[in-house]
């Protein structure tokens, strides 16, 4: 699959996940959506991609390197938080995925 493919496949994706029925519900509730993950070596454009997909499908982007992560915070530290999102509370932990989760939330 080149880039203007697969740039095509997500686009197709992006605008299955805002499709809505008559009544303005999703047709695809938000529940059985699913993240878009780009796997691939350094440099090739993954961001630039997602970026561009994002502009013109005028949605919000949430661009996030594991890389950036080391063993120990991948496998979490013992801290757990308490946060409180639309009146339910969760616990999350520093430096995981669910901190990040939390983070993305909270803004």
């Amino acid at each position: 699959m080149n880039i203007k493919q697969a740039k095509e496949e997500i686009k197709h994706t992006v605008s299955a996940y805002l499709a809505k029925d008559e009544t303005g519900l999703y047709r695809i509730p938000s529940i059985r959506q699913r993240p878009i993950l780009l796997i691939g070596p350094p440099g090739i454009g993954k961001t630039q991609i997602m970026e561009q997909i994002a502009r013109e499908c005028r949605i919000g982007l949430v661009s996030y390197t594991i890389t950036h992560h080391t063993r120990q915070s991948a496998i979490g530290l013992p801290y757990i938080e308490k946060e409180t999102y639309n009146g339910k509370t969760y616990s999350i932990t520093e430096y995981t995925m669910s901190e990040i989760i939390a983070s993305i939330y909270q803004k």
